[in-house]
């Protein structure tokens, strides 16, 4: 199924869609969202360790002999894994859930470093990924615990999106409606909602903030200069909000910095909001000229970038702008005043004394 805007991939390509085609889908700043099973092609495999999340072997499923859950019909099913070990990222999950999220298929790992990728559903201690056709010689390493990720998140750097979730089941009606017993008690699942919020994420409906409205003056002035000097009291100021299902709301956080940079940064402060989605901060300009620009590169979890730049010079003191008088050059007024007394006041005792 492909939609204008999105992409939703099931099995494999067809018709002129090819590996290069959906790079370049993303490149342009869409969205992925994969559903994959452990019979998946060599192509989504592919595509999918683009993204940087690495599936395991063809014919490989999750198994847990100790969080799997039972049908109703008191059906066993070891590959059938209840968990509810999610991110704490609710604006990506909708969680926290009670229910468990139900999940069979595939297994995938994530290197540690990622910096773009966010493991959205992890498998429990005691899962691990096997072919079952195949005898196990050793015990897994990679594919095992926690290092196995169930459902990836990816959010690149133009801000596209890309989910690779290791089970197409769990987006079925089936999931969504199945009771189960898990730990000797009887459940229903959270699946509908917590595939809905991952949905959402992954089309951006959730989670987009959108940057507007900078703007920097000096204190007591309302008009924005094309310069500063050196030491001059300055404030600045950014609109950030968070558009959700189409409106928008003030985003509020604490940890978007600002920074005043040339070369490096010589001021990184984090600034301060109103509620209302405007964020501040006052600062003295730096005892340095130069050409500096304000910073903001803003990365949260769950949450598009944000990154603005703006340039601004920054000038020395004209001749005629600098004090007159220092206090600190006291000591040598009044050397040079004493210097100029004593030369005249010889100067008189040698001309008119004997």
């Amino acid at each position: 199924m492909i939609k204008y805007g999105e992409l939703a991939l099931h099995t494999g390509f067809g018709g002129s869609i090819d590996q290069q085609t959906i790079l370049d889908f993303v490149d342009s700043g869409h969205n992925v969202l994969m559903g994959v099973s452990s019979e998946a092609s060599e192509a989504i495999r592919n595509l999918a360790a683009e993204f940087g999340v690495d599936l395991d072997d063809k014919g490989t499923k999750v198994f847990d002999h100790f969080n799997y859950a039972a049908k109703a019909d008191g059906t066993v099913d070891h590959t059938l894994l209840a968990t509810r070990d999610l991110v704490d990222a609710p604006v990506i999950t909708g969680g926290p859930y009670k229910k468990p999220i139900l999940f069979r298929g595939a297994a995938a790992t994530v290197p540690a470093d990622s910096e773009l990728a966010t493991v959205v559903l992890s498998a429990p201690a005691t899962a691990y990924s096997h072919d079952p056709k195949k005898a196990m010689l050793e015990p897994p390493s990679l594919m095992a615990g926690g290092a196995i990720s169930l459902v990836t998140a990816v959010q690149a750097r133009n801000n596209a999106r890309m989910v690779v979730a290791g089970s197409v089941e769990m987006f079925t009606n089936e999931f969504f409606s199945m009771k189960v017993n898990v730990g000797g008690e009887s459940t229903g699942s959270a699946n509908r909602k917590f595939t809905v919020a991952l949905a959402r994420w992954a089309f951006q409906d959730r989670g987009v903030l959108v940057a507007s409205h900078l703007r920097h003056h000096k204190l007591g002035e309302a008009a924005q200069p094309a310069g500063y000097r050196v030491n001059d009291e300055v404030e600045f100021l950014v609109d950030i909000h968070e558009v959700e299902a189409g409106a928008s709301k003030p985003y509020a956080a604490d940890d978007v910095q600002l920074e005043f940079i040339m070369l490096n940064p010589y001021i990184r402060v984090p600034l301060t909001h109103d509620g209302q989605g405007t964020y501040s901060l006052r600062f003295k300009v730096p005892d340095v000229y130069g050409v500096f620009k304000y910073y903001i590169d803003y990365s949260h979890r769950g949450y598009s970038y944000i990154k603005l730049t703006h340039q601004v010079p920054v000038r020395p003191f004209k001749h005629n702008e600098y004090e007159r008088f220092l206090v600190c050059a006291y000591p040598y007024y009044a050397s040079a005043v004493s210097m100029m007394g004593g030369f005249f006041a010889l100067g008189f005792f040698f001309l008119y004394h004997k």
